[in-house]
């Protein structure tokens, strides 16, 4: 019964079906038991067993977790893109002979690439433009008020705040899948020791060792 060679769920279906056999036949019990391997023993196994579902199952909540953090970033990053450059294109016109302010919004050029410094180009941009009377009234000319300039702002703040529980979700799914690794390692030595320790106390019985290998 090596894990390699089956998938985790058939793995775990497995191990059940040994101590569950193990445990409902004293005589598998009475053998095992003169060799170390008793009834105690055996549901320590079975703990193992249980803690390995358990982390299993937090595994499973890190990353779903981390699957819907990561779609609601990508979901309100587009939309912010999409209300950015409508701006950006705007700003280039309205402020085209501008040179000053045109430095002063970072109009030129392309834009960032790395998350956190685009985020910070677009919050320089919003922030200089609502902190500027002038230059949002010259905005307001073709029809970007700061009633706009600032649900951009609004918006920007919401996907930093998502675009760090990404990084805590992905962080967190690390650390569970590196724990269930764990657990998981300490269930297969068990299972191996145990399986090993089995096929001495059987010899004799070898149907109730197959019992244990179905």
């Amino acid at each position: 019964m090596h894990f390699t060679k089956l998938s985790f769920e058939e793995y775990m279906t497995k191990v059940a079906e040994l101590i569950g056999n193990s445990l409902s036949d004293p005589r598998i019990v009475e053998a095992t038991g003169r060799f170390g391997y008793d009834e105690k023993r055996i549901k320590e196994g079975e703990r193992i067993y249980r803690m390995v579902q358990e982390v299993n199952l937090a595994q499973n909540r890190a990353m779903d977790q981390k699957v819907k953090v990561h779609e609601e970033r990508r979901v309100l990053q587009a939309s912010v893109r999409k209300k950015y450059m409508k701006m950006l294109q705007i700003a280039r016109i309205a402020f085209d002979k501008d040179v000053i302010i045109r430095k002063a919004l970072q109009l030129e050029g392309p834009r960032e690439v790395a998350l956190d410094a685009w985020l910070n180009q677009i919050a320089l941009f919003g922030n200089r433009l609502l902190n500027e009377s002038v230059w949002a009234g010259k905005l307001k000319e073709y029809g970007i008020g700061k009633k706009d300039l600032t649900a951009l702002m609004s918006e920007l703040d919401k996907l930093r705040g998502v675009a760090l529980a990404c990084e805590q979700s992905k962080a967190e799914s690390k650390k569970e899948t590196s724990v269930k690794k764990q657990q998981l390692k300490e269930l297969q030595e068990w299972v191996s020791d145990y399986l090993k320790i089995a096929r001495i106390a059987l010899d004799d019985h070898p149907e109730l060792y197959a019992k244990l290998r179905e």
